[in-house]
């Protein structure tokens, strides 16, 4: 007995040894440290310049002190973190009431346009938030706001929608957020076993209890995880605060950050990294919470090896009152950018009346190919947005593929550190890097779009990881094994066998970030350049001119190109399984 175990363990120490597995393992460790350090020298340095410029006394290069946190405190105290929270708490509420009910809606019943709120939610992700923003400054403002003026017709007065308030900040930023929830709760509440639901019918439950004991406790850990989501989202909000809320005299967080930058002859990069710093802390909780909810979710699994068909719920009479619900989400989109596409088609942009017709004209449009800051807005957001998604692509199915293929502990690391930059609102990275690369001057990239690449490979990459992390995850350890076994190198299986089998998650990644990208204002909107705008700012730029036509014209054009990427993005959706 003891002469056959020792056997076997000679024997597997020998097959252990002959195998190339560990040899290579061995052989690549100091790569896979090298790739570690790469990592964390383009993420950490910019939370170390943040919290080292946040600690920096004004008019002092060597001494460290509280005073800009003091600062900040006197100058807005409790009351800017007051209506961040405040404004935080009611636009998720708003975006998960109405995200959560289209999405059972659509997922769960009969009711029509079912298809239509599905595609007009993924053609929100291509308009940019600042186009959809102005769009409902169009709409509701106070004095040319076109919805306004019809409700003055009819005798409204002063009870006209009041815009610049802390309600219209909550109602315009739920809105916004309304199709990434609805798009974020389809999948789970489509995912239900209707069985379930017939049971509890068969017990004699009423549709409102089924759903009340149900359906409601099974989708709860994502109604909880969409509910932290659009939370952390809200607090880090920039553009509704920023076009909203300034002309109000509203003040939140992200505001108070961006007006410490651009208010003064000298900006107060100080008291701006102190609020960064507190921003960061504020998120971090709720982004614990967050991973924590979906960790547990598998716990409310009701999906298993036997197949289901889904049977929708009749809604009889209430099948238009519902539709009309559900059209809420393409309302959502449809309503900002239709009078964007109005005021692109205007030489000069009035209360809207029919003389209108008569001026309606494509002078804007042609004007986008003579204006240098135009074009090159456009370019740069390209360039920005291609080079960018590509890296992020490439360099995470990389760190997937190490992550969920080596045997070393610390490959783990790899995770944490591409995660990391959650934690950034993107107006707070904004301010890291221009910190960072202005006490970095032997690296001459401030003022030139790849200043942006840096940006914005960082923001995305923990994106990229999830969804690389998903497509590796698919493909079976013994196809990369019996490449090995063929003589095949480390490189050739990567690109022969893990890249063609992963390309729809690797695909799914680029387009993500090409479309997060081309669209991003807060992080964008303090590194620009005279010559180095994206095409976000210079609408942001268009609009403090009063240009309206003329950004319009721009707003829709962009719209028109991300908006079809954003449709590959359904695509690929789609072959993923999510489907009304």
């Amino acid at each position: 007995m003891a002469e056959n175990t020792a056997g076997s363990a000679d024997a597997a120490s020998l097959a252990y040894l002959a195998s190339p597995a560990p040899q290579r393992r061995w052989l690549v460790a100091p790569g896979l440290w090298l790739i570690i350090v790469a990592i964390a020298l383009l993420v950490l340095p910019p939370f170390v310049y943040l919290v080292s410029s946040s600690l920096s006394v004004p008019g002092s290069q060597s001494r460290f002190a509280l005073d800009n946190y003091r600062s900040i405190l006197d100058i807005g105290g409790a009351a800017v973190w007051t209506v961040s929270l405040a404004f935080a708490a009611g636009s998720t509420l708003v975006a998960a009431v109405l995200g959560f009910s289209v999405a059972w809606l659509v997922a769960r019943t009969d009711v029509p346009f079912r298809q239509t709120a599905y595609v007009s939610a993924f053609l929100s992700l291509g308009v940019p938030l600042i186009v959809k923003g102005i769009g409902w400054i169009l709409l509701l403002g106070p004095n040319n706001g076109l919805i306004n003026q019809w409700l003055r017709a009819l005798g409204a007065g002063d009870a006209a929608i009041r815009l610049y308030t802390l309600g219209g900040m909550i109602s315009v930023e739920g809105l916004l957020w309304t199709p990434v929830a609805f798009l974020l709760l389809l999948p789970p509440l489509a995912g239900i076993n209707p069985a379930l639901e017939e049971a509890a019918a068969m017990a004699g439950a009423t549709r409102w209890q089924t759903f009340r004991r149900v359906t409601f406790p099974l989708a709860r850990p994502s109604v909880l995880a969409i509910l932290l989501l659009s939370f952390i989202r809200a607090l880090e909000s920039f553009e509704v605060p920023l076009l909203i809320g300034i002309p109000g005299d509203i003040e939140t967080v992200t505001t108070a950050l961006y007006q410490r930058i651009h208010s003064g002859f000298l900006p107060q990069y100080g008291e701006a990294s102190a609020y960064a710093v507190l921003l960061i802390a504020a998120v971090a909780l709720p982004l614990f919470l967050y991973y924590r909810a979906t960790r547990e979710s598998s716990r409310f699994a009701t999906l298993t090896g036997k197949g289901f068909q889904t049977r929708r719920i009749a809604l009889g009479r209430w099948r238009v009152p519902c539709a009309l619900w559900v059209l809420l989400v393409p309302l959502s989109l449809a309503a900002p950018l239709i009078i964007m596409i109005w005021a692109s088609f205007l030489p000069l942009y009035t209360n809207p009346s029919r003389d209108d017709f008569s001026r309606l004209t494509l002078d804007n449009y042609a004007g986008l190919w003579r204006q240098p800051e135009t074009w090159s807005g456009l370019t740069n957001s390209l360039i920005v947005a291609g080079v960018s998604a590509t890296l992020v692509a490439v360099a995470t199915l990389i760190f997937s593929w190490l992550v969920l293929r080596r045997k070393e502990p610390v490959r783990w690391t790899i995770d944490i550190l591409v995660s990391l930059p959650l934690v950034f609102p993107g107006l707070v990275l904004g301010i890291a890097i221009l910190v960072e690369f202005l006490r970095l001057p032997f690296i001459p990239i401030y003022g030139t779009v790849w200043i942006f690449v840096v940006a914005f490979v960082i923001k995305f990459m923990p994106y990229g990881m999830r969804f690389n992390y998903s497509g590796v995850l698919a493909i079976a350890r013994e196809l990369e094994e019996s490449g090995q076994m063929s003589g095949a190198s480390t490189v050739t299986v990567l690109r022969r066998i893990v890249l063609p089998l992963a390309m729809p998650a690797v695909w799914a990644t680029w387009v993500y970030v090409f479309i997060y990208a081309i669209r991003d204002l807060s992080t964008a909107v303090l590194l620009s350049g005279p010559r180095s705008a994206l095409v976000s700012v210079v609408i942001l730029e268009l609009w403090n001119n009063g240009e309206v036509p003329q950004l319009a014209a721009l707003s829709v054009f962009l719209a028109i190109i991300v908006s079809l990427f954003a449709l590959l993005l359904m695509r690929l959706s789609r072959a993923q399984g999510l489907n009304p």
